[in-house]
Parts: C-alpha cells; structure tokens; sequence
C-alpha cells in the first residue's frame, strides 16, 4: 500500500525530521492512516498544526484524506478492512495531537458534543472537542450512539452553554429531532444553543425542519457558531 506514497517519508525518529514542503499531503495521511501508522500520521499532522490552525487543518488536510480514504473503499481500491483502520489509525493520532489542557482551560464554559442514536462515526466530534478546548472552552465528548433520553438527562444536571450533535447519514432525522427537544426539555428556562453537524447538515432546511439553532458545514463553522454564543 505504501507503493501509493511519496518517497519523501520521515526518518525512524520523526521528532527530529525536517520537513519537506511537499510532505505534508492528504495522500500522505490517508497512507499512513490505511497502513495503520498513528505514530508518523500524528507526525503529519503535527507538523501542520505547526503552520495552520487546528480548524483549518483538521477542515483542510485531514478532512481531504479521509475523503481520499472513503473514494479509494468506494472504487474498489482498497477494502472496508483498509478504510476501518484508517479511521481507528486517526483517532489514535489525535490522541497524540490533543492541545495541552492548561488550568485556565478547565473552567471555561462547557460545550456536549454527542453523536445520535444509531450513529457510529465519532471523528468529527473527537476534532470539534480539541478545537473548542484549545478555544477555552471546557467539553464534554459523551461520543457516538447516544440515546435522546441520556442526552437530556446530561443537559439537566450541568451548566450547559452549547450542545452540538452529530450525524451522517438522512436516516438519522428522527433520532436528531429526538436529541433536540430532550436538550429543549432538560434545558427548561435556559437558553442553550443547538448546532446540528456531520453529514447531515449539508441538506437544505434541515435547520428549521429539525429545530435547531444553526448548521455547522465545517469545523470552522462551529467554532464560528460557540465562539458567537460564548457565555460572557
């Protein structure tokens, strides 16, 4: 698999490579993530964050690789056996690029990010929690498939300033319009923000159809969007 990638590949010991301007490409990850290589993805990225904002890179270089990771499953390229371990192989590099929680971090106001029930992909919100907590803001990833119920019972008992939730697939409405109004119900008096992401938000009016507050395309967006509705 690796016959696909340039041959300007760091050393051994990455932590000491320089970097080729040419190196840091979305073949390049979607390589290293097909080959299960978190150690020198997360050097890839890395080294991007070390130029561009984690929005920009997460929106840009990872977003671009995983999609060249998706189109190589769909033609036949490689199998749902390369692309499964793509995805694992990158949630274990952003593990490695997570920003330093700094104490000033650990109070800022709390953002849920959940997945919908039935829905299993969780790379966007492992991206959104980074990039809010390097933002200040305090986050609390409850991560894929969860119930309506789970979702409001987390709202009620904590001081939520925004909840975000995900999904991909159209299937999904009824669990999204489920998740909404249990955070409209648990929130009672309160006014939390609802921002809706994944796949999903691409779909014409599905904010006003499913009641939330705003759509989120990219991560930038819905950094735009928390920041917009920061508690002061």
């Amino acid at each position: 698999m690796t016959d696909d990638l340039p041959v300007h590949l760091p050393p051994v010991d990455p932590s000491h490579a320089d970097v080729p301007a040419n190196a840091l490409s979305p073949e390049l990850l979607a390589g290293l993530l097909a080959d299960g290589d978190d150690e020198l993805a997360a050097w890839t990225l890395r080294h991007a964050l070390d130029e561009g904002s984690r929005a920009v890179v997460f929106d840009g270089l990872l977003r671009d690789a995983m999609t060249i990771v998706g189109e190589r499953w769909q033609t036949g390229q490689w199998t749902i056996a390369e692309e499964h371990l793509a995805s694992r192989t990158l949630l274990r590099a952003l593990e490695q690029v997570r920003p330093p929680m700094r104490p000033e971090l650990r109070v800022g106001p709390m953002a849920v990010l959940a997945g919908v029930a039935g829905e299993q992909h969780m790379i966007g919100l492992v991206c959104l929690e980074q990039i809010l907590a390097e933002a200040g803001w305090t986050v609390a990833n409850l991560g894929a498939d969860l119930p309506p119920a789970d979702l409001g019972a987390f709202v009620q008992r904590n001081e939520v300033a925004l909840v975000a939730i995900s999904a991909n697939a159209p299937d999904r409405r009824a669990a999204l319009a489920d998740s909404i109004v249990a955070v409209r119900v648990a929130a009672g008096t309160r006014s939390i923000p609802v921002l809706l992401g994944g796949g999903i938000a691409v779909e014409t009016g599905i904010r006003d159809e499913l009641g939330a507050d705003a759509v989120a395309i990219s991560l930038s967006d819905a950094l735009a969007f928390a920041e917009a509705n920061r508690e002061s």
